[in-house]
């Protein structure tokens, strides 16, 4: 280590050595970051560097990769990416051959962040910008350079506050992704706010980087801010007054000032300091003079602004306003404003005027205010924003005349876009607060450009209406009252910014380890992650992670083992898991709270094998281990060996108790015998020919329920029975299989026996008849299969694959339910079903037991027959569905308990049914079809009288809610019905420019409107009393041709999906949308619905899925429920919201299980078994202290 590097300072091979240092040259940056140029003065930073470094060099391999640098705002990012990270790879730090030769670059978003990576790029290799931007932008993998590159795109967060566009950020997201994986894999390196680290989570690129490739950035220690202060000082020759230091972090210590946001105030101080010098000494009086740390940034504002003449104060306003933005959250925020901008910001339009223009700006550079580029400036720093406080006073006032004109612009164009329509004019607040902030905008029309004549026809019409209604003197009242709630607020916003740093900084933790939570391969982890997120801040984001942890099937790891994994068993009760190793030993688990129970049970070498197969007894008092030739017995309670052992001549190779505590053992020479246990001497003839061969090794033993029977699986690719009171075969082998049968599992109730073979099947079989049932079960994968059992109610089966998933099966369809449980490569070797419960335990080659939820977020039961639609009874205890096909076109009842049939179907007069609703209070049913809409008695199954509607419908149709008013397109127009008379009430609609017919319905709640979408690629809403339309139509312009629609059970947002496989979410009262679109499905969404608290929606796509979205974050919850073989055409949320019904062309009805818990919290908790290890805690919540997220 070099005498630099003991100081706190990296040695520098490239700098000269005789280079005499600058006394005139400030050592300290003040509010700018170091650059580059400047690292030999950046001190304090090296174990920091060092970590970047040792974190990036393993993940560049082949590839590339993207490492996520992440801080807090003013915690020295930037210095670190641009004086510490850089140099570092120039010095070849980097420990990957070549790496000192890699280009770099060094980049920010800004608001076009192609056009700043194309000029990067271009100065670097060469080339068009325009071209490059391009290219970047649409085919970023054919963006080349002959070697490897390093990218360092510093201040991330721009994408998010200065890009408004999701697809420019989506590209650039995948431009960036691109360059890491493509030939020859560039290293991406990014620095992000800490604020907006949870937003990076939102994009699948950077999922890996997530996961294992953050690098936070943490505050600088007390001794790394003493060399921060003192190693500058030192390479500039300069001389620190004694005490100096030790007052400088005196008070820093005293304000908890070893926090991100004192290095840049400290820098500040410093700078000024420096400015104070006495004979190349910095002195505490010049310190103190200068306002010291927490006041030194006030000061130095404010000196630069009274040193200004009274005109050019408000120029300067007119220049750092051009240069903050108001983000969508009421945020301020810094921008980079070019120079035409801040020309037109102080209204030079003469070259004079430019060059006062130029002076202002250097007088604040020059005290490190502001950074001047080439073509514009910015505030140096964030901390400028809250320190400052004549900045925020500045800007309160403003604020709101901002934002009023920013909204008149957007709301004006919405105006022209819907052909004028009256709807969208301003009334009553918003009249009153555009009034109040014309004088304003007047005065400053280089801020505030006049409108053009689309803003000037919208305020005249907004105008003339209000004066139509006679209203103005009390839209004077009340918006006066509004208006000066809005600018108490507006004005408030950056001192509030200051005030509730800490909560800013809780909420910014919290959804980061949202973030954390969502890429966290262990679900334990994953939730523990999730509850340690809401227990911090009860973010939008910390919720749907937990609503997620719930749905997914994983329910954590047990880890212990070291090697395979290759058996294990749940005791009679439920209450342990026992798993044998190939690390020789055997472990208990209690798999409610995911701990090992007392010390493993170890054998010594040659002993009992590497993976001895495991058996609990069924009083659950002993554990059986078969060893070679022998099984021992252990006492479950003290873990010490129970008696002698059992010996067999013939090896064992599986081992199984009978419920009346029989032991049964397979051997390598293909024989089956069973055992007394407390005499340790066989019972009965042994079973099956001896094989010397070892050609058919037993693989797996299993008795039925009943003990009657015995199944063995063999290395022969068979199965067999066998009668454990005559000890002979029952019937002939069961063969099928065309490899190795691995495994075998009878069903509950003993008449079917389930088998896995390495040829990738699970097969069934009839006990009685001894032959095949249906169909095998067969993965896409294709990959053999090791395990198979069978839940204890029957109705699933679960599989284990040398691909590393665990599946789950209807045994009734023969179909996989829901997505598989594959967080692992390694083959899963063992599984099985707890006695009496929903939970399964999969061991694999990777030493990891996995626990999984059967009825989580999966199908209840078996399908029943339906197809088109569906429809829940209000009580929630019948489900309707649509004839399964054509020929049969009848409407059946299920009983949602059992899904088993509840009375007689409806026989339908002519063709398929297209829908079904029940009435208000269930004793009703209505029906369409081909030749008439009807109305049925549920209980007789009789029709109620004569169809609703006797001509034949060729188009939608809708009840409303309370079953009193039916809505039908006929004729060109939409007819509203009343159900009971039978007879047509009101006015038909006419829908303005709909040629192509009506493609989706929906009533409100409360049946007073009705929503109609066309060809038109519009949602008109229309009052159903007088046929006339309301308000605006809401256009479709991205989503195309509407496919259904959807109120929300409080009737204030109305769901589209249209054919561009979205769902939109629209806000009924203003008209506007809400939030981003619901993306996710890779086909057209032909039905949604919302739940009945309305904070979830499931929609029904062509993708043979079912997905649930929570409404909160507009993202997917869980995994898509999968197990339909054709488009869902229908969805339908039961009463209680704990299960969705679908039904698909696949002539089949399902049921899923989408149960959120009352107590997610305490759901997760229960699902991880465990609560967050302080050495966990540390490492993803380093800055706070330690506690106990569960029990």
């Amino acid at each position: 280590m070099s005498d630099a590097e003991r100081d706190g300072h990296p040695s520098r091979t490239a700098a000269p050595t005789d280079a005499p240092p600058d006394g005139d040259a400030c050592p300290y940056q003040g509010l700018a970051p170091f650059e580059t140029e400047r690292s030999e003065l950046f001190f304090g930073r090296v174990r920091t560097t060092r970590a970047l470094l040792d974190r990036l060099a393993p993940r560049l391999g082949e590839r590339g990769s993207v490492l996520l640098v992440s801080g807090a705002s003013g915690v020295g990012k930037s210095s670190l990416l641009r004086a510490g990270l850089l140099p570092a790879l120039a010095d070849g730090r980097l420990r990957v051959a070549g790496s000192r030769h890699w280009p770099r670059l060094l980049v920010t978003p800004t608001a076009r962040p192609f056009e700043a990576l194309a000029a990067a790029w271009a100065r670097e290799f060469g080339g068009s910008r325009e071209e490059l931007c391009r290219r970047l932008r649409e085919e970023p993998h054919r963006v080349r350079v002959e070697s490897r590159m390093v990218l360092v795109v510093d201040q991330f967060e721009e994408l998010f506050t200065l890009v408004t566009d999701e697809a420019e950020r989506q590209a650039f997201a995948g431009a960036l992704h691109a360059l890491a994986e493509g030939p020859p894999g560039a290293a991406v390196v990014i620095g992000v706010r800490a604020d907006y680290w949870d937003r990076c989570a939102a994009y699948p690129q950077f999922a890996e980087a997530i996961q294992d490739g953050q690098v936070i950035v943490e505050p600088m220690t007390e001794s790394d801010l003493r060399l921060a202060i003192t190693g500058p000082a030192a390479a500039a020759g300069l001389e620190l007054e004694p005490g100096l230091v030790e007052t400088i972090l005196g008070e820093l210590r005293a304000d908890g000032g070893f926090e991100a946001g004192a290095l840049p105030l400290l820098s500040q101080a410093l700078r000024n300091t420096w400015e104070r010098r006495e004979d190349g000494r910095l002195t505490i009086r010049g310190y103190e003079e200068t306002g010291r740390v927490h006041d030194s940034v006030r000061r130095t504002a404010d000196a630069v602004l009274d040193g200004l003449p009274p005109a050019d104060r408000k120029t300067a306003l007119r220049l750092h306003r051009r240069m903050t933005l108001i983000t969508p959250g009421g945020r301020i925020v810094r921008r980079k404003a070019t120079t035409a901008e801040l020309n037109a910001a102080a209204a030079a339009d003469t070259a004079e005027r430019r060059e006062r223009v130029a002076a202002l700006l250097s007088a604040f550079a020059g005290r490190r205010l502001l950074t001047l580029h080439e073509d514009g400036a910015e505030i140096a720093h964030d901390v400028l924003l809250t320190a400052w406080p004549a900045l925020r006073q500045w800007l309160g006032p403003d604020l709101t005349a901002q934002a009023v004109y920013d909204r008149l612009i957007e709301d004006a164009a919405e105006w022209a876009e819907n052909h004028r329509d009256q709807a969208f004019l301003y009334r009553g607040a918003r009249l009153l607060a555009l009034d109040d902030s014309r004088p304003r905008w007047e005065r400053d029309p280089a801020s505030f450009p006049p409108p053009g004549p689309t803003v000037t026809g919208f305020v005249a019409a907004s105008a003339a209406a209000a004066r139509r209604a006679g209203r103005r003197r009390r839209l004077v009242v009340s918006g006066l009252a509004v208006l000066t709630v809005l600018a108490l607020v507006a004005a408030g916003a950056a001192v509030r910014a200051a005030n509730q740093a800490g909560e800013q900084r809780r909420l910014a933790l919290s959804r980061q380890l949202a973030a954390q939570s969502e890429v966290a391969g262990d679900p334990a982890l994953s939730a523990l992650l999730a509850v340690a997120a809401w227990q911090i801040a009860p973010t939008a984001e910390a919720r749907h992670r937990l609503l997620a942890t719930a749905a997914r099937t994983g329910r954590g790891h047990l880890t212990g083992h070291e090697g395979f994994v290759r058996s294990l068993a749940f005791s009679p009760d439920g209450r342990m898991i026992a798993t044998g190793g190939f690390d020789r030993t055997v472990r208990l688990w209690d798999p409610a709270t995911r701990r090992q129970l007392g010390t493993p049970i170890a054998f010594k070498p040659g002993e009992c094998g590497n993976d001895p197969p495991v058996a609990f007894s069924p009083d659950a008092r002993l554990l059986a281990t078969a060893c070679l030739g022998s099984v021992r017995f252990w006492d479950v309670a003290t873990h010490r060996e129970v008696g002698a052992p059992l010996r067999s001549e013939s090896g064992v190779s599986a081992i199984a108790f009978g419920p009346d505590g029989t032991l049964a053992t397979g051997s390598l020479h293909g024989t089956v015998q069973l055992w007394d246990v407390n005499t340790r001497r066989p019972r009965g003839n042994v079973m099956g020919s001896i094989d010397r061969k070892l050609q058919h090794i037993v693989n797996a033993v299993a008795f039925s329920p009943d003990g009657t029977r015995l199944a063995t699986a063999s290395t022969d690719g068979t199965a067999r029975l066998w009668d454990t009171a005559t000890y002979e075969q029952v019937g002939h082998s069961l063969t099928g299989h065309d490899d190795n049968v691995t495994d075998v599992s009878f069903s509950p109730d003993g008449t079917t026996l389930a088998t896995a073979s390495l040829d990738g099947t699970a097969r069934l079989w009839d006990v009685a008849g001894a032959r095949q049932a249906g169909a095998a079960l067969r993965s896409g994968s294709r990959a053999s299969l090791y395990g198979v059992d069978f839940s204890s109610d029957g109705t699933r089966i679960v599989t284990a694959g040398a691909d590393g998933s665990t599946r789950l099966w209807d045994p009734v369809s023969r179909e996989q339910v829901g997505a598989p449980l594959r967080d692992t490569d390694f083959a899963v070797r063992a599984v099985e079903f707890s006695p009496g419960g929903t939970l399964f335990a999969a061991a694999g080659d990777d030493g990891v037991v996995r626990l999984g939820d059967s009825a989580a977020h999966q199908q209840i039961g078996g399908p029943v027959a339906g197809s088109a639609t569906v429809a829940v009874s209000p009580d929630g205890r019948i489900l309707a569905t649509g004839g399964p096909s054509e020929s049969d076109p009848a409407v059946r009842f299920w009983d949602v308990a059992t899904r088993r049939p509840t009375g007689g179907p409806l026989e339908s007069a002519a063709g398929a049914v297209s829908l079904i609703r029940f009435g208000s209070g269930g004793r009703t049913l209505l029906t369409a079809d081909s030749d008439a809409i009807r109305t049925w008695d549920v209980a007789s199954r009789k029709q109620s009288g004569s169809p609703v509607f006797a001509a034949k419908p060729h188009g939608r149709a809708e009840l409303s809610p309370d079953g009193r008013l039916l809505a039908v397109e006929h004729g060109g127009a939409v007819l509203i019905l009343d159900v009971e008379a039978r007879r047509e009430t009101g006015r038909r609609i006419r829908v303005p420019g709909h040629t192509e017919g009506v493609s989706a319905l929906a009533f409100s709640p409360d049946g007073a409107t009705l929503a109609i979408a066309g060809g038109e690629r519009r949602v008109r809403l229309f009052d159903v009393a007088t046929g006339r339309q309301t308000g605006a139509p809401l256009p479709v312009r991205t989503g195309g041709f509407v496919d259904d629609l959807a109120f929300s059970h409080d009737g204030r947002t109305l769901a589209v999906t249209a054919d561009d496989q979205a769902v939109r979410l629209w806000d009924v009262p203003g008209r506007r949308p809400l939030g981003a679109a619901l993306t996710g499905h890779t086909g057209a969404i032909n039905a949604i619905a919302f739940s009945p608290d309305d904070t979830a929606l499931a929609s029904g796509s062509d993708d043979d899925t079912v997905r649930l979205w929570d409404l909160a974050t507009h993202r997917q919850i869980g995994t898509p429920l999968t197990g339909h073989t054709r488009a869902v055409l229908d969805v339908a949320y039961t009463p209680d919201g704990s299960a969705v019904a679908s039904v698909s062309g696949d002539g089949t009805a399902r049921l899923w299980n989408v149960a959120r818990p009352a107590d997610p919290v305490g759901a997760a908790c229960a699902n991880a078994g465990r609560s967050l290890t302080p050495a966990e805690w540390k490492s993803y919540v380093p800055h706070e202290d330690f506690r106990r997220v569960c029990g």
